[in-house]
């Protein structure tokens, strides 16, 4: 119970959401599910309009973004925690060995 504390804090909600997470973290390494940039969101971390996004983590930002309804297990997380998750993708490049 320590070690997830200090990693998330003691909410049980945030545990949900990273478990969500390590589900379908790597999805994005599926070459037929790579996105490309769209004209509305470019450019996009330096990715311009069509470009494929082929780093993992922000191809899965991507869609988690702009596209969170086709990752139903994110899709149903309350605002707050899709914020987090996001968060860990975008801003921290989580790694989820930290995790387990």
């Amino acid at each position: 119970a320590e070690v997830t504390e200090l990693a998330l804090g003691s909410s049980v909600e945030r545990i949900e959401a990273m478990l969500c997470l390590t589900a379908f973290h790597d999805v994005m390494k599926v070459t037929p599910l790579i996105p490309s940039v769209t004209e509305e969101h470019a450019p996009y971390n330096g990715f311009s309009a069509g470009d494929a996004i082929h780093d993992h983590d922000l191809a899965l930002a991507y869609v988690l973004e702009y596209y969170p309804h086709l990752i139903p297990s994110f899709a149903m997380l309350p605002e707050a925690l899709r914020d987090v998750v996001l968060f860990t993708q975008t801003k921290m490049s989580f790694n989820h060995g930290w995790f387990v």
